[in-house]
């Protein structure tokens, strides 16, 4: 049953290439710690890794563990956001992905930049169709931060398998769209769930950047100490409780964190009878919901 469950946990991998996250104290995780996660991720049930091109060395230290330990991953990589060579660039990108992972096909792979789906339209999209005919990416889809991208996509008619899309306790903006996404057969994939560690961060150390956020984070702690369930397995366990979210996507910065983010699963009976309270704490203000406009 266990399985069943972690099988939806998605492990993102931006620590396994850089520095990543606000919470983040030990920096880049080292490569051989690197091998232990994945092995203990692929021994917990969790069969999906999320990537991308510009996380520095990601792909390839994945691709080593791949090659020689031989467990296999459904890896879903990203598309940098595209330079002077515009969609005739990638191709070539895609297959030093290809490379880095040393795999022949990729289970997905998405634009990363919401920014070149309206510069090129139906030409970025129609260069991915094309890779995906070539049999060397199964599905193609989309890392979104706004619900505008998404309608623009949808009121475009444009096809595409996989969107990937923040939601935590704080960001819900996305959640009345995630069963239209559904009716029609896309992946929903959701990243973003700690808030890149915001909601562990001591508030007095945070105050003067995140006052909006000040309130909710206050309530966050208070239903955490009264429940008696720690604040990551709320995180967790709110998000793997949407039945329209197919993947929910986890960093970690340790081995032993990701062992610690396994275990908050035993909380989901407890978490669920308390949802609605949890759905309360959400808030819309995108100065401090998206971590791309973090003055910090």
């Amino acid at each position: 049953m266990k399985d069943v469950i972690t099988k939806k946990l998605c492990l993102g991998t931006a620590q396994f290439g850089f520095d990543y996250g606000i919470a983040n104290v030990n920096g880049k995780i080292a490569r051989n710690e690197v091998f232990q996660i994945l092995e203990f991720a692929h021994n917990s049930g969790i069969d999906t890794l999320d990537t991308a091109h510009s996380y520095g060395e990601s792909e390839k230290t994945i691709g080593d563990f791949i090659s020689g330990s031989g467990l296999s991953f459904n890896i879903i990589s990203k598309l940098p956001q595209l330079g002077d060579n515009g969609i005739a660039g990638i191709e070539s990108i895609c297959l030093e992905t290809l490379d880095r992972l040393r795999r022949n096909k990729i289970y997905g792979y998405l634009v990363h930049k919401s920014s070149d789906i309206a510069a090129y339209k139906e030409g970025l999209w129609s260069a991915l169709e094309s890779m995906k005919e070539k049999g060397v990416i199964e599905k193609i889809g989309f890392s979104i931060n706004r619900v505008e991208d998404l309608n623009y996509l949808l009121d475009n008619r444009i096809s595409f398998d996989i969107i990937q899309i923040p939601y935590n306790l704080f960001d819900q903006r996305f959640k009345e769209k995630m069963p239209k996404l559904k009716e029609k057969g896309i992946e929903v994939h959701t990243r973003s769930i700690f808030l890149q560690g915001l909601f562990f961060i001591d508030m007095d150390a945070i105050e003067k950047n995140f006052q909006p956020a000040m309130d909710s984070m206050e309530k966050l702690r208070n239903i955490s100490r009264e429940s008696r369930i720690p604040i990551q397995a709320l995180c967790i366990c709110f998000a793997m409780l949407n039945s329209s979210i197919d993947k929910v996507i986890i960093g970690v910065d340790s081995l032993e964190q990701l062992k610690e983010n396994i275990a908050s699963l035993e909380y989901m009976d407890e978490v669920k009878d308390m949802h609605g309270l949890l759905e309360s704490i959400k808030f819309h203000d995108e100065e401090v919901i998206l971590p791309c406009n973090w003055k910090i």
